[in-house]
């Protein structure tokens, strides 16, 4: 099990390859004239940065970044940690769903970044759609995919690592809406 400190991870999700996350967002969205990093009191939110468009509207987008090796685990090319507890329960405490199912989370987009040393692709994923294909399929991916858990050195949490592509198809379906007319 892994341990971290809030403080750490936030100051290692400034830059990747010398190139700032800014610039990164920057490249990923049309229209975008500005990019900020939030504050630690929004970050703790789920929003890391905000993009500003041309015409004013601000995207919020929480920044997954991987650790250098991750694909060392990888079986079927990149894949997304995807957060199923935020705290796990445990000794009779109610845990705290993860990321990936908080219906408070204000975030308009995850943006999934590598090192350049395991992957040089970067998913910028819509967030509700995301939360909508893994809650659909979450409980089946724990069966098949690789679970691992965390230790803030003051709760756990828990991932699991699913590939990219498999992400992607769900969202994909999970964004086709029918209705009987």
């Amino acid at each position: 099990m892994n341990e971290y400190n809030f403080d750490e991870r936030l100051a290692f999700s400034t830059e990747r390859r010398g190139k700032p996350f800014e610039d990164v967002i920057q490249d990923s969205l049309p229209g975008i004239i500005d990019v900020s990093k939030t504050d630690v009191a929004v970050d703790k939110t789920g929003i890391d940065y905000i993009a500003t468009l041309r015409g004013g509207a601000t995207i919020g987008i929480d920044l997954k970044l991987r650790d250098k090796g991750c694909s060392r685990y990888w079986k079927y090319g990149d894949e997304l940690a995807l957060e199923t507890w935020s705290v796990l329960p445990e000794n009779g405490q109610r845990g705290k769903c993860g990321w990936t199912l908080d219906e408070a989370k204000a975030t308009d987009y995850t943006l999934h970044v590598f090192d350049p040393s395991d992957s040089d692709t970067v998913y910028l994923l819509p967030f509700q759609l995301l939360r909508k294909a893994f809650r659909n399929y979450y409980r089946n991916w724990l069966r098949i995919y690789r679970v691992a858990e965390q230790n803030s050195g003051q709760w756990k949490s828990q991932c699991v690592f699913v590939p990219a592509g498999i992400v992607l198809n769900v969202i994909n379906q999970s964004s086709i809406i029918q209705h009987a007319i």
